[in-house]
Formats: C-alpha cells, structure tokens, sequence
C-alpha cells in the first residue's frame, strides 16, 4: 500500500492505548541485543499477540509479561517526567476494513531539561520500572544491567562528548532525547519511524532552535538510519555480556566465533543532530 493510499498522522498515545503500544515495543525489540541481556534470558522470546485497543487483553507467558511490563513501565516514566509518546497511526494492515488504525512507529521523547534525578526512587516506583527488581521478573541482575551499566555508559559518552560540539558545548540535559522509537515489525520497510522522528524534531528545533537531539543505539542498522537524518556519530562502548550476538545466555561449551560475532554486536552508541 503507498503512502497516498495510508496517510498518516502522527499524534500523542492515550493511556488507553499503553498495552497495545507496550506489546508493539516487546515485538520490536526481541532481536536486539540488549533487550534480552536485561532480561537474562536463556532462550528468545516468541513474539506476544498485540490485541485491540480496550479490547481484551491476550495471554501472554510469563517472561512475555515480563517483558511487556518493563516496556509499559518505560512509557509511564516518560510521561511522569514531562515526555510524550507519540505514534504515527496509518491504516491497519490486518482487516478489510480501512477505518481500522494502528500504529506504524512509536517514539519516547524528553524535551530539554526533562530528566529523571537520580534519586528519584519514588517516580521510578510510580511508573513501575523499580517493580522489575523482583526476581520473577528482571531480577536485580537486571536492573543492574539498565541503571548500572547501560545507562551509565550513555550518560558517560554524553559526557565526555557534548560539551565538545559547536558552537559551545551542551550538557545532556538541554538536549531533547530520544527515549525510545521503534517500528511496527507489521510495517517493516516503511520507514514509518523516520517519518516519526522527522516530525517530532521539526517540532522540538521550532521551539528550541539552538538546542541538539540526542539518542543512543546498540545496532549499525539504527547508525545508517538516523545518519540519513543528519545524526552524528559521537562514542561506542563495547559491552561484555557473556552472552551471543542477540543477548541470549551462552551455554558451555563457547565456541570462538560465538564470542567474536558477541564482541562484534555488543557495543553502544550515541548519537547527536545539531541545530
């Protein structure tokens, strides 16, 4: 279906629409790397059923509703925190009838100086993402691997490699930051997340013309697409995690290849797009 025969709009998420959203997330992100360390699986997740709006909630296995959780808990904390999720709704792909909407990418954004603090426990706690702690579902190993290491690395880059941009330097929290954005695996190719991201940014330089978008990305696909857009290259990070190349636990034996072709994966990034 072509662009003219699927508009779409791009608009904020109602909370109404936070499971189908948060389920769309868990499907995007099952082969990357970094989503399946956090959870310190040993075996891929299969794809969760997404559902309808206020419909009835499909059943999910456990590790599923693990997962889903902490991807809802991410879109709570945002908006706690003064962000917006926004998705580009286009024509369902799935029925007949072409009324039927859905979401084609999704996006998690902080405008500038919207930050969580580092000791605000009680936020984390209202959007549920502290509730991961708990063994039955990321764990406290888990939770380490988010807060401890790959947040820790981000805001490290940022910090060695933001006040170095012209015209003269920015701190982290004055830039507007990506949170998260994804596309529908339903749509892959569409290039319905760009469109997204576009949008959100020509919002955010027609109110802070002087101040940078940052994001960070673990794969070479998400470089090549938001190069495309303007984005810079700034650091990467090589992360040990004992696992294969998609964040999967190694099992003994381990061979060579499988820690090279790890070595290769594992690695973060961030990224900046001037004014």
């Amino acid at each position: 279906m072509s662009d003219a025969e699927s508009p779409i709009t791009f608009r904020a998420a109602t909370l109404e629409e936070d499971d189908v959203i948060s389920r769309i997330l868990c499907n995007a992100f099952l082969p990357l790397w970094n989503h399946n360390w956090f959870h310190c699986v040993s075996e891929a997740l299969r794809p969760v059923t997404i559902g309808r709006v206020n419909g009835e909630a499909p059943q999910m296995s456990k590790l599923q509703t693990s997962r889903v959780k902490f991807y809802r808990s991410l879109i709570r904390l945002t908006r706690l925190i003064g962000g917006s999720v926004m998705v580009a709704e286009v024509s369902s792909s799935g029925t007949a009838n072409p009324v039927d909407k859905d979401f084609g990418a999704i996006i998690l954004w902080l405008p500038p100086f919207n930050r969580l603090s580092d000791i605000d426990i009680i936020t984390m706690w209202r959007s549920g993402m502290l509730g991961l702690i708990f063994p039955w579902h990321y764990g406290l190993k888990g939770f380490y691997r988010i807060m401890m290491v790959f947040e820790a690395n981000v805001h490290s880059m940022f910090s060695k490699t933001l006040p170095d941009l012209p015209p003269k330097g920015f701190k982290e929290q004055e830039c507007a930051f990506v949170q998260m954005i994804a596309s529908n695996p339903d749509y892959a190719g569409k290039g319905y997340a760009s469109k997204l991201l576009e949008y959100q940014m020509d919002q955010h330089f027609a109110q802070h013309s002087d101040k940078p978008v940052i994001l960070d990305t673990t794969t070479h696909q998400g470089i090549r697409a938001y190069e495309r857009l303007g984005f810079k290259l700034l650091a990467e990070t090589p992360v040990t995690t004992d696992t294969d190349e998609k964040g999967i636990r190694l099992r003994n034996p381990v061979n060579e290849e499988s820690r090279r072709r790890s070595k290769d994966t594992c690695v973060q990034r961030v990224m900046a797009k001037l004014p």
